[in-house]
């Protein structure tokens, strides 16, 4: 009986330890009509117990060993400045509590405690880290996180259990809620959302304003966050946090009716090329930056020329094991120039694999929503990396491009590097988090058109051009389809093909008068929906930028 009382509990268990991924492990309900659904997969790696009378599958949540157990309590150490009070745990998943010690402690146990939950682990080369022995379903009450030896404890008060995003970029990302505040051209609704304490939102940054202690361009990594302000109730830190990540919180927020408490994690830094949020690892893999031997520091060349992997290693590896639920990824700007441009997919895909791999999650491939550049009226050449970006889909699994092509049309901005539609682009991001996450809603329409592949007839006077998320169908916005250019065969420029006609549900053919060689989409620095691009969804949402070959 014991042992059928086990195969029960642990799947059980495993039943409860999904991730943010299509919402919560009960049914959380959002509205009378609509309920936030279980997420039915997630990555668990499992062991299989086996023995003459039965079969059992292990817990992924383990309990401490006897060893551990049998161990005397530590009596001095730090946890990690990435905990704190305010802050929000990652429903659904591992809950980890990590820190450091002086070698004296070495072997000595360290304690964890949490919602009913415990755990514990040994110290080992001056740091441990505990696993807690299970997970827990979104918690609008706020709990207390106890982490404690002998004769020292550490307490964090009003600490919530709900969804954790991290928001990652550079400068569209760093521009914060007090600039929307103070653009007089930024709608009213961007401005009329005052953060609220009694919003179970809650806020950590690091950025350019925030000194590491380190040099820029080395392989040395911050084990522990140099932040010291912590986690922040919403007004205390909203108007110098992200607008598009606080915009997005609120927004979320508010569709799910306050139920899940929202974390937003945001690491931005302006003019920074991807290499600079990339690990050492994967720096080294794919040979993207050299050492300066003179100055000992990685470089790379980027519009900007900043050293590289300092984001990374400065303020992001302490973060690596604390679990999430998504990324937001608003960067690039700095990676519009050859190669940088046509390197992009393969490099964005190897750094989200590798953070994927290293928070080490029950749902491993959570999703990453990546904004697109919309029409710029300067000589930066960002249509071309635009391009590239909106090709990430098919090379990187549970990746989103969040359309901009209709968001941002104002000419006669001076700064259109930076538009002010910080609150637009959060309410398609946020559509488009609902439908894949949270249930509600469809990618298909949320989402608009993203193109999967192309086919050529034999002679290549014919391409066909196939598409997802197309809702009930393609369409033209006001009948005829416009943004699409070919290159021909010997010629490295972008010209008008002779037609473009919507030919199915989900695909294009385009006719040229010699052979094609490439076809690309939103390729114009000021391409702007519906005014020069047309092609949508059947809701009407764009089709992203795409280059195919």
């Amino acid at each position: 009986m014991k042992r059928i009382i086990s195969v029960i509990l642990c799947a059980l268990m495993l039943l409860s330890a999904v991730g943010c991924t299509k919402g919560s492990g009960d049914d959380t309900t959002v509205s009378p009509d609509t309920t936030v659904p279980e997420q039915t997969t997630a990555e668990v790696t499992t062991e299989e117990v086996t023995t003459e009378e039965e079969t059992t599958t292990a817990s992924p949540f383990p309990e401490p060993s006897e060893e551990v157990l049998a161990a005397p309590a530590a009596t001095a150490f730090t946890v990690s400045g990435v905990f704190g009070d305010h802050m929000v745990i990652q429903r659904n998943e591992y809950i980890r509590v990590w820190g450091f010690a002086d070698e004296d402690q070495n072997g000595k146990r360290v304690n964890a405690e949490f919602s009913g939950l415990t755990g514990a682990a040994l110290i080992e080369n001056g740091e441990f880290m505990i696993t807690l022995n299970g997970s827990l379903p979104e918690s609008t009450v706020p709990g207390q996180f106890r982490v404690y030896g002998e004769g020292v404890e550490y307490l964090f008060d009003d600490v919530l259990v709900g969804d954790v995003f991290w928001v990652v970029g550079q400068s569209n990302i760093e521009y914060p809620v007090e600039a929307i505040i103070a653009e007089p051209l930024a709608g009213p609704e961007n401005k009329s959302r005052i953060a609220d304490n009694n919003e179970l939102i809650r806020l950590h940054r690091s950025g350019s304003s925030d000194p590491s202690g380190l040099t820029q361009g080395t392989t040395d990594v911050n084990k522990d966050t140099p932040i010291k302000r912590g986690w922040q109730l919403p007004a205390n830190g909203y108007r110098l946090f992200s607008a598009l990540g606080f915009f997005t919180a609120k927004q979320l927020y508010e569709k799910l009716e306050g139920k899940i408490p929202l974390g937003m994690i945001e690491f931005g830094w302006s003019g920074a090329a991807l290499n600079a949020f990339c690990p050492n690892e994967v720096c080294d893999s794919l040979k993207i930056d050299k050492l300066n031997k003179t100055k000992g520091i990685y470089t790379a060349p980027s519009v900007n020329n900043h050293p590289t992997r300092f984001m990374y290693n400065h303020y992001m590896y302490a973060f690596q094991k604390l679990p999430i639920c998504g990324i937001i990824w608003y960067q690039g700007e700095s990676d519009c120039q050859s190669p940088n441009d046509k390197k992009y997919p393969e490099r964005f895909s190897a750094l989200i694999t590798e953070y994927r791999n290293r928070h080490d999650l029950l749902v491993h491939d959570y999703p990453v929503y990546i904004i697109e550049f919309p029409a710029i009226w300067q000589s930066f050449p960002f249509a071309s990396v635009r391009q590239y970006m909106g090709t990430i889909p098919n090379s990187l699994s549970n990746a989103h491009i969040c359309q901009s092509s209709d968001l941002w049309k104002d000419s006669k901005y001076a700064n259109s590097l930076h538009p002010y539609v910080k609150w637009e682009q959060a309410q398609r991001l946020t559509s488009m988090i609902l439908a894949n996450q949270y249930g509600i809603g469809d990618p298909e329409y949320a989402e608009g058109p993203s193109a999967i592949s192309m086919e050529s007839s034999d002679e290549g006077l014919t391409v066909t051009v196939k598409f997802r998320n197309v809702g009930d169908g393609l369409k033209a916005e006001g009948g005829e389809v416009k943004g699409v250019k070919v290159k021909y065969s010997g010629s490295s420029q972008y010209k008008a093909p002779e037609s473009v006609e919507i030919t199915g549900k989900d695909t294009i053919v385009i006719k040229g008068s010699k052979a094609i060689k490439e076809v690309g989409y939103n390729s114009g620095l000021t391409d702007t929906f519906p005014e020069t691009l047309t092609l949508c969804n059947s809701d009407g949402v764009p089709c992203a930028a795409f280059i195919l070959k």
